[in-house]
């Protein structure tokens, strides 16, 4: 059954070539806590055993309702096959896709919960198992099933894990000739695939097109521009929302996509114009908005707006001290963040690895090296926290201001897992501040073997060379930087007056680039006179 995944072309001849089918209902949804197919279905009220499929709570126990099933013949009834298969993709997190391959192998005529069952399954899987749902779906075609509303979306949903947005183009085109394109469910799901592939102007096409945007689909529409970094088209999503005229209401997942546009942005107008709008449609009081306020106010520079959102919470969880915490030490309060710590501990809760990344960055920011190296080994030893890279980076660059660059060399060396481009790129920068001629040489080896682009390591290499005189090496680096790849060009933004501009190095594109360029000329020959 799990052959190679089709092609779309595949599946539109098989398209073409598939008649329509009934599609009657599988099973209705009765007020009785007894669910309707087993109680309509004589044959599982002569076999009790089969009831224990809906409190089955172990891979065991299914697998010998599943043997029962087969000898006794009653596998060959569709509702009890299929009862099994959904049981066999819900036991256990993740499913174990191997068993519940099996259980659909010995079904002789699949009905299309069946089919998607499996599908959906096979979509949600984080490995390359989600390409064999397209191969199940052909197979499916080929036995004369068609697909329905539900189908499609999980195929889009294994496009957008897979980020396949040819495949997901061409499960778009199926739904328009399925006719499904017209459903709300469907139409969400296109348009989230489209965003979670990058394609953010077919997703904003797809947006449009749809005559009814409920609240689900706003808010999959503000998140995916959130997730592909698209900020500011987020918040102008939602003021769409808030001016469409229609009884909308945000929920707390879309004001948190809101709120976490607004914290990358770092405008502190549109901040305090969300936490108004929070309060209107009464979120204000959720734990999530709470958090999300905190970590908002932080980023968009306002450090006191955050410790009052933090002090007017009358419940707080993990996330809520963590995320104070990350704020005091990003605004260079490393001694409060550290004091904070203390009292969450106090209270019992027990930090995770996001918390301790938090309080190692503070301990950096603020100069504390000892507290940071015991914050470090309490980690694993008493709480149960591996380091992570984030952890690891976080002492570099701890070790590195306090001048200790050998013993951040040490640390990396002693590393159990590998170190990445950011970790060692901090190493080698604390080489030339301190003049660590010899690790920086060491450091710059390691870099090479993961790194396309080297041009920054040699400039830093080539600088140490020439403070030291050795004219040689320098023309050994030079060389070899000439032959290195183009770095990508770097932007940054600003936000002036409520308005975000953004800038590309060497952009001449801005209507207005040179008033600029004369005003920085200006300021520059300012500076020179103050020299």
């Amino acid at each position: 059954m799990l052959r190679g995944p089709i092609t779309p072309k595949d599946l539109v001849i098989v398209l073409r070539a598939t008649t329509s089918i009934s599609r009657a209902p599988l099973y209705s949804t009765a007020g009785d806590p007894t669910p309707a197919w087993i109680s309509s279905n004589q044959i599982i009220q002569r076999h009790p055993r089969l009831l224990s499929l809906e409190t089955c709570d172990s891979p065991r126990q299914l697998q010998t309702i599943l043997a029962y099933a087969i000898v006794s013949g009653l596998f060959r009834n569709p509702f009890v096959a299929s009862r099994v298969l959904h049981s066999a993709v819900s036991t256990s997190s993740p499913p174990d896709l191997c068993f519940a391959s099996l259980v659909f192998s010995q079904m002789e005529k699949p009905n299309l919960f069946s089919w998607n069952t499996i599908i959906r399954a096979l979509a949600a899987s984080e490995d390359r198992s989600r390409s064999a749902a397209f191969s199940v779906c052909a197979e499916m075609l080929q036995r004369g099933t068609l697909p329905d509303k539900f189908t499609i979306p999980f195929l889009l949903k294994a496009c957008r894990s897979s980020r396949d947005l040819y495949l997901g183009r061409s499960v778009h085109a199926h739904a328009f000739v399925l006719d499904f394109d017209a459903d709300p469910f469907v139409q969400t799901a296109i348009m989230r695939m489209y965003l979670s592939c990058g394609s953010v102007g077919d997703a904003r096409k797809a947006f449009d097109g749809m005559p009814h945007r409920d609240i689900v689909a706003w808010t999959a529409m503000i998140s995916g521009l959130v997730d592909q970094g698209c900020h500011w088209e987020a918040l102008k999503v939602l003021n769409e929302m808030r001016l469409d005229g229609l009884d909308v209401s945000p929920n707390v997942a879309t004001m948190v996509s809101a709120m976490s546009a607004c914290a990358n942005l770092g405008s502190l107008v549109h901040a305090k114009s969300l936490h108004a709008y929070v309060e209107k449609v009464g979120l204000e009081g959720d734990v999530f908005i709470r958090n999300s306020l905190i970590d908002m106010y932080a980023k968009c520079g306002s450090i006191a707006h955050a410790v009052q959102a933090f002090l007017s919470m009358s419940e707080r969880d993990l996330h809520s001290w963590t995320a104070l915490i990350t704020g005091l030490a990003s605004h260079g309060f490393g001694k409060e963040a550290l004091d904070l710590f203390s009292q969450m501990q106090g209270i019992g809760v027990v930090p995770d690895a996001t918390t301790f990344v938090a309080v190692l960055s503070a301990c950096s920011h603020a100069g504390l090296a000892v507290e940071g190296l015991e914050i470090f080994d309490s980690m694993e030893r008493v709480h149960g926290v591996v380091p992570e890279l984030k952890h690891y980076g976080c002492m570099v660059d701890l070790l590195s201001r306090a001048g200790l660059v050998d013993c951040a060399y040490e640390l990396v060396s002693s590393m159990h897992i590998e170190p990445n481009l950011v970790i060692l790129g901090a190493l080698l920068s604390a080489c030339r501040i301190h003049d660590n001629l010899e690790i920086a040489e060491l450091v710059s080896k390691k870099i090479e073997s993961i790194c396309r682009y080297k041009g920054g390591t040699h400039v830093l290499l080539s600088n140490m060379y020439a403070n030291k005189q050795q004219w040689n090496e320098v023309a050994s680096i030079r060389e070899m930087t000439g032959k290195d790849a183009s770095k990508p060009p770097g932007w940054s933004w600003i936000e002036v007056r409520g308005v975000i501009h953004e800038f590309l190095v060497e952009d001449r594109s801005h209507p207005h680039y040179e008033e600029m360029h004369l005003v920085l000329h200006g300021l520059e020959k300012l500076m020179e006179e103050f020299v």
